[in-house]
């Protein structure tokens, strides 16, 4: 499934190679600031938060990407191949608001997140789900974050 032909594709790329290295982007984890510094990329910024990576960078790692991986479940009947020819679908992540007919635009909390995870699951169509398909804006921020030790938050029961 092709969204965009050759030039487009190449348009998109120039565009965020142009973001990567002149804007930058805010790494608030200062581990993955290292590895981005230990690559090349510059740190600077307001706290040294802001990671500018070059072209050099991005295309080097984007030739050493293997064009086609195995996204390994728990159970191995759900694994998923990712790349190549093949087409996976998943949630969107994070987004702090929600939309439905009856109640509109409002902010997302645990509620809409678990009815999220129950729709994910209902529907054969998605084939995973993400980190966070709703930010749960009742919670504090922090255990909504993703931690710099590689753990995943935990959430307080409601």
């Amino acid at each position: 499934m092709e969204a965009l032909d050759a030039e487009g594709v190449a348009t998109v790329h120039e565009a965020s190679l142009r973001v990567l290295e002149e804007l930058g982007i805010e790494l608030w984890s200062p581990a993955a600031r290292r590895l981005f510094a230990d690559a090349g990329a510059i740190i600077g910024g307001p706290d040294d938060t802001v990671v500018r990576v070059g072209r050099d960078i991005i295309e080097a790692a984007l030739a050493s990407a293997p064009a086609e991986f195995t996204l390994t479940a728990r159970n191995p009947q759900k694994s998923l191949q990712i790349g190549g020819n093949n087409l996976a679908f998943g949630l969107v992540a994070g987004p702090p608001s929600v939309h439905d007919e009856i109640r509109g635009r409002r902010s997302s909390n645990m509620v809409d997140y678990e009815n999220f995870i129950r729709l994910a699951h209902y529907f054969n169509a998605i084939h995973i789900i993400g980190n966070q398909v709703a930010a749960p804006m009742e919670l504090p921020a922090s255990p909504r974050r993703h931690r710099d030790d590689g753990a995943q938050p935990r959430h307080q029961p409601r």
